[in-house]
Parts: structure tokens; sequence; C-alpha cells
């Protein structure tokens, strides 16, 4: 990623091995190969959706969960799959350049706009990661220029303040680096002077002191979405005025939104506003918890701030979101994503359901999960100017750089192995939140400990995390963790023993392990009353 001061490896070298690479292959297995990609296409084709709903993001969120899937997993078979999808696809592009799932009377109304993003994300994430096919580049740069043609003021249209269509800044911005296109730019530069909403610059009003409850409606998806494409501005340009603000949104979501389990979103019955979560996460009466497509979304955002900035703190945040919530809203079968996450006081459980039957079964964090799995491999280890980054400790190899075992986050003892020889720099995430020894030396936390030395094959570090039971309290409730993994109570049936968990501390076992039978008969909790 150009200007950026870490960058992922190229496709399959970095395998995790531990609870989030099992994860990646089972949902590729039981999800992503199991889906009719055939009706993901019939809605591009026929242009039939007259109700202003939004299955026109399905195919694009779908396909780029499979294609960062494949990007570890190098599955052949998944490979035939997105390539016979992305052809299908192609074929729906009309004379003008459009690609959208919407009637012509209706073109622009509703999710249209953000329906068409998603097309260009699937398209953007293909071209990149696959194969750079000059028809790829030619639809992308054909769609985009008949929007820009037609569409004036994206904030101007569709959902939610304009924030759903003015989210395509991050697009525009990509469009731009990818192959310098002046319309695309000159857009992308609009909409990051307006703010990306038609009520108020989402940007200017960070800047400004307003928190993210406050910005337009406080549709936390989308806005996330919006700011991602600042980031990606700053990333092109190197304002610095534009880090200040991409950085900002980071620290008040995290500060005021994100709970214990590292998702956000309340208010409405699907979890999807932020809501000043960090403050009322021990509340039942704010509607639904946590959506997944927050939680991947701010992950995402996460992602890009870490290889922007180099900063650590942004991993501390995907590694909680990533093991606590995105491996607990996986459905037992490894088929489905939960949409909320159950409230964190009081005897809950996991639900499974999706948003609308008409839509197939389809979900948009159903769609959206495989994605934020797939991140975490790419997060894992990092190139550095003078070296390695390494992010991420579960069991994983990076060919012909190191390997890492030791069962994290089940153990917190990691042994670091070098597969390669030479001199360079090898930065270790220290977590914020739990003390780490590295090689028996007491290191500060919130920061990489770097280690450079001429490295020799077989040569070893160890990480010795202190995985001790901690206490949180918030009002009248309190909380336990170990290591980066809230700790929860569940019931079970008479007779019914889990066996999944990756922690367990007398009757208490990890959230992400816990009321895996996604039924009434199997609650759980995590804030316990005083």
């Amino acid at each position: 990623m150009k200007n950026s001061i870490l960058t992922s490896f190229e496709p399959g070298i970095v395998q995790l091995h531990g609870p989030v690479g099992n994860a990646i292959h089972r949902v590729m297995e039981h999800r992503i190969k199991q889906i009719d990609w055939a009706k993901l296409v019939e809605p591009f084709r026929l242009r039939n959706e007259a109700d202003n709903r939004w299955r026109c993001e399905f195919w694009g969120k779908n396909i780029r969960g499979a294609i960062r899937i494949w990007r570890m997993t190098q599955d052949t078979q998944l490979r035939s799959i997105i390539r016979k999808s992305l052809d299908e696809l192609l074929a729906t592009q009309a004379p003008d350049g459009s690609i959208s799932t919407y009637p012509l009377e209706k073109q622009w109304m509703g999710w249209d706009l953000w329906g068409r993003k998603y097309v260009l994300v699937g398209l953007l994430e293909y071209y990149r990661v696959i194969d750079a096919d000059v028809r790829v580049k030619d639809a992308v740069l054909r769609m985009t220029h008949h929007l820009l043609a037609n569409v004036k003021g994206f904030e101007n249209y569709g959902e939610h303040g304009g924030m759903a269509a003015a989210s395509i800044l991050h697009v525009l911005a990509e469009i731009y680096d990818l192959w310098g296109d002046v319309e695309a730019y000159a857009e992308a530069v609009r909409l990051t002077d307006v703010g990306c909403c038609h009520i108020h610059s989402l940007f200017h009003a960070i800047q400004a002191g307003m928190s993210p409850a406050e910005l337009a409606n406080g549709k936390a998806y989308e806005m996330t979405s919006c700011f991602l494409g600042l980031l990606e501005m700053a990333r092109i340009t190197g304002n610095k005025n534009m880090v200040q603000i991409a950085r900002r949104y980071f620290e008040l979501v995290a500060a005021n939104e994100i709970n214990l389990t590292g998702t956000g979103g309340l208010k409405d019955h699907n979890g999807e506003f932020w809501c000043n979560g960090a403050k009322y996460q021990i509340r039942n009466d704010c509607g639904g918890a946590g959506e997944t497509c927050v939680s991947v979304s701010w992950m995402q955002y996460c992602s890009r701030l870490l290889a922007y900035t180099g900063n650590t703190v942004p991993a501390d945040e995907i590694e909680r979101t990533l093991y606590n919530t995105l491996l607990g809203g996986i459905s037992p079968d490894y088929s489905n994503f939960t949409h909320i996450n159950p409230h964190l006081t009081g005897d809950r459980k996991r639900a499974a359901g999706t948003q609308i039957a008409d839509f197939h079964g389809h979900d948009c964090c159903r769609a959206q999960g495989p994605f934020g799995l797939a991140l975490a491999a790419e997060v894992a280890l990092m190139k550095s100017a003078d070296g390695y980054a390494l992010n991420l400790y579960e069991d994983m190899t990076a060919a012909g750089i190191l390997h890492v075992t030791g069962n994290y986050p089940s153990s917190g003892s990691v042994c670091i192995t070098l597969d390669c020889d030479g001199e360079f720099d090898l930065a270790l995430r220290i977590p914020s939140d739990f003390k780490c020894r590295v090689d028996g030396v007491s290191v500060p936390g919130g920061e990489y400990w770097h280690i450079r030395r001429i490295w020799k094959k077989g040569d070893t570090v160890m990480l010795d995390f202190d995985f001790s039971m901690q206490r949180m309290t918030a009002g009248a409730y309190h909380a336990y963790r170990i290591g980066p993994l809230v700790m929860a109570r569940e019931t079970l049936p008479e007779g019914v023993i889990n066996e999944q968990f990756l922690q367990k501390s007398g009757d208490l076992i990890d959230y992400a392990s816990a009321g895996r039978l996604f039924c009434e008969e199997n609650p759980m909790t995590v804030w316990f009353a005083e």
C-alpha cells in the first residue's frame, strides 16, 4: 500500500493455524463455497430491485470476502468460483457502463449508489489481489465515469444523511491510486471537502469536537466507511490534517462506542448506531447490540490506520474484536454470522437470523463476516521498511520468514522461530492492557518492541503474556478478562458439555465459546451485578 508504514504480504505467504485460521477454512467450505453465486448476479441482470432494498450490496460484499479468504488459503476451487462469478457479473454491464440492480426509473434512489459502490469494491478487490485483468479495469472505469457523469453530489443521495452514497470516497481514492484517474480524484477531493454528508461535514464536526454519536444520524457502519475514505485520501495526499481527523475519529470511537467484547452499535433493533456504547453496554434498554457489519467495518478501519501510521493501538482493537465478537458471531455450522450480538448483562442467547426472507437467506452481516476474518491474515504479520511487524500471535507460518507457536490466545506463552537469515528489525506488538515479557525482560505495552539484529535461521524469541484473570467494573457491574479474551458464564441444557472454549476458569469460559448452541436453553452473561 503506497505511502504506508506497514504493508501486507503477497497472497499465500501468511497462514494462520489457530482459532481464526481454522474458522477461515471452515467458513470457506461451509459458507463461501455453498453460496448460489448465480442468484447473487441475477438482480444485476434483471434490474428488478424496485423496492429500494439492498440486494445490490450482496455480490460485492460476498466476492470481497471470498477473495480475501482465497488470499490466505490459495484454494483452487474457490478461485474458480470467484472467476466464474466475476465473468457473470461483468456480462451484466450495460452499454452506458452502469452495473446496477435497480430499474431505470429507480436509479440513484434508495440503496442504489451504495450497491454500485460495493460492485466497485468487489471488482477492485479482484484486480488487486487475484488478477490485474484489463477487462476489470475497463469495467471499473466505465462504471465510475457513468456515475460521475450522472450523480452530482453523492452526499445528497440515498440513506443516512447521504453517508451511504458518499462512502464511495474510499473507492474513488483507490481508483486514482491505481490508475491516476483525474475525474475520480476530483470527486474524491470534493467529497472530502464537503465531509460526505448533507447534514454537516463529518470531518469538520469531528475536528470541532463532536462525538461520533452526534454526527449525522449516528449510523455507525456508513459513517466509518466515510472516515475510511478520509484515511485513504490522507494516505494518498500526505495531508497531515486529514491524518489528525482520522486518528481523532478512531480515538473517540474506541473510547466512547466500543464495548468490552470489541463491538459497537446500539439504539435500533439491529444495533447499528453509535450511541455511547461504552457507557451503555451494561443496559438492556438501548435496542439491539453490536451489528457485525459495524464490527467488521471497525476492524477494517483499524487495519488501515495500523498500516498507514504504524501505531499499535488499532491492532489491539482488531485483536479484541476478532477473538471475542467475530469468532463468537459464527454459527455452529460455520454457514452464518450473527446480525446482532447479545447484550452483555443478564442471560442472553445468541441468534443467527437473517434480515429479510426474500433475500434468499442473505444478510449484510452474513456477507461481511468472512471479510473480517480474513483481515486477520493480512495484519498478523506485515512488512516494514526495516523488516517485519508481528501484530497477532496465534499459531502461524510465513514462508521463509518465521513461524509462531504456543496456542495463543488459549496460552500466553508464544514462541517465534525465524526461518531466514539476515539483519533486520523484528517489531513485536505489545498489547496496551496486559503485561508481557520478551525473552524474560518486561517490556512496555501500547507500542512495538523492536529487536534489530543479525538473525540466523532457527533463532527464537519467547514472549510470556500475563494471562492472569483481570476484573473490570462498570457502574454496579463487573466482568472478567484473560488476556484478550472476555470471559462469560453460560447455562447449558442438562447433559450437554461445551468443548469449544479457548479459555476456561472455574465456571467461566471465553465469550466466543459461550452460547454456541444459539438457543434459549444456552444463554450467557458477561457483566455481573455487584
